[in-house]
């Protein structure tokens, strides 16, 4: 019985340090997207050459619109510093699991409120903008991956 409890009890460390490195991983990317979306938009300014679309939509479109900024800062800008939050708080758990009762609330929370986020700035894509952009998109789905990821990291699934 002891046996079986204490190999059940690495298997979940296994299991949750996978997961962590799974999330870790889906918001390093998260991040690089966004870095590079960011870097486009300083080179866009100075060089006056426009966002390129997989899509055949102009992602100029949504990245200039109205709606780029919340609060005076630019949604990209908000979209990397919640990567690397969640980057660095995955991080933290990896090599300190000790802190979980800590990060826990304050991962889901954070992941919820970035899907909220998110799913808000699609919406806007589709019924106001009438324009998409390709990067925010991939942006989105990363940021449902991840707090998929968290509720099944967390116990919630």
């Amino acid at each position: 019985m002891v046996l079986e409890n204490f190999t059940s009890d690495i298997f979940q460390q296994e299991i949750f340090k996978k997961l962590s490195t799974i999330s870790a991983l889906f918001q390093a990317i998260g991040g690089l997207i966004l870095i590079y979306l960011v870097f486009n938009i300083i080179n866009k300014h100075y060089q006056k050459k426009p966002l390129i679309c997989p899509l055949n939509h102009d992602c100029n479109i949504v990245t200039e619109s109205k709606w780029s900024k919340i609060f005076f800062i630019r949604n990209e800008i908000l979209g990397l510093l919640f990567y690397i939050f969640l980057f660095f708080s995955m991080l933290a758990l990896i090599f300190n699991p000790n802190l979980l009762s800590i990060l826990r609330i304050i991962i889901l929370l954070a992941t919820s409120f970035g899907l909220l986020f998110s799913i808000f700035l699609v919406l806007l894509q589709k019924y106001v903008i009438h324009d998409y952009c390709f990067y925010c998109l991939i942006s989105s789905i990363i940021t449902l991956l991840i707090f998929l990821n968290s509720i099944y990291l967390f116990g919630f699934f």
